[in-house]
């Protein structure tokens, strides 16, 4: 059974330029920090962490488009959406292009790695990839943007630092991390009330 958001309290936030938008519960830090190298000019990179500073997600705006890298059969993994939400975004069509949707996917390693984000980039064919995006091509000129614990998912090696991906044993420890959990249902709401203006 889906839980609600457990937060009763939301704020707004609202970059000074007035060019996104996103809500959180009311005891979350959200802090505009600068972008990457490389970000295309007005870039945003604005991180949100909970009430106790542990880390949960960063909005990037601005970014340069990243061409999906090859992906050797050998080399591709399995991975599951376990949750996937249409979403209301600008963005960019072309081949290799879904509409927006809040996920959440977790790609088979030695464990089950799980990362939340907003995509329009197909993951792989036949439930194989390399790297799972949480990337919006965003609409020409622009710039892509991502909003999400991670921009790019993959399977991790046993001596790689898990966090922030999340990790499962099972497929069903993921599913009930999605649905049953407040953590999840408190960032897919902050998640999908994401507003870009053009």
């Amino acid at each position: 059974m889906r839980v609600g958001s457990s937060a009763a309290a939301w704020k707004v936030f609202t970059d000074p330029a007035k060019s996104v938008s996103f809500e959180v519960p009311q005891d979350w830090i959200v802090q505009s920090v600068a972008p990457d190298a490389g970000a295309l000019p007005g870039a945003l990179k604005i991180t949100v962490k909970d009430a106790g500073g542990a880390y949960l997600a960063t909005l990037q705006t601005g970014l340069p488009p990243q061409p999906a890298a090859a992906c050797p059969d050998d080399a591709a993994r399995n991975y599951v959406v376990v949750s996937s939400v249409p979403v209301d975004l600008p963005h960019a069509g072309g081949g290799g292009t879904i509409d927006p949707h809040v996920v959440f996917r977790v790609i088979q390693g030695y464990k089950y790695f799980g990362s939340y984000g907003i995509t329009n980039v197909v993951g792989g064919a036949g439930g194989r990839s390399c790297a799972l995006q949480n990337v919006v091509r965003g609409p020409a000129g622009k710039g892509d943007y991502s909003f999400g614990d991670l921009t790019v998912l993959k399977a991790l090696a046993p001596d790689q630092k898990v966090a922030p991906a999340k990790a499962f044993d099972t497929l069903d420890q993921a599913a009930k991390y999605v649905n049953e959990g407040s953590e999840f249902a408190n960032l897919q709401r902050m998640l999908m009330s994401l507003k870009i203006k053009n």
